[in-house]
């Protein structure tokens, strides 16, 4: 199992362009770190599929994201609560999904 201790923001920035260099990084309301991925449906059920085969990964590998559905826009938001931050596994999450995008 990955160590999951927060990345710095060069570590994240590093890690993204190795792993996911699609997924941008953010901030919550509360200034926590997140990294995220927006995907952009044609109808609006397509993108509801898109939700399911997410959710699907996220079982298997019990780390889930938030999810945000703006009609035909879905955002993918992973950060590690527990922590406060992002960590690898969050990274590593990015690039399990990202053949969904």
């Amino acid at each position: 199992m990955v160590e999951k201790t927060a990345l710095t923001e060069q570590e994240l920035e590093e890690k993204l362009k190795e792993m996911a260099p699609e997924w941008k990084t953010g901030k919550n309301e509360k200034g926590v770190p997140y990294i995220q991925r927006v995907h952009h449906a044609s109808k609006f059920m397509e993108g509801i599929d898109f939700v399911g085969k997410v959710a699907e990964a996220a079982e298997e590998n019990n780390h889930h994201p938030d999810i945000i559905i703006n009609y035909k826009r879905i955002s993918i938001r992973y950060w590690t609560h527990t922590v406060s931050g992002v960590t690898l596994a969050d990274v590593q999450m990015a690039k399990k999904i990202d053949p969904l995008f």
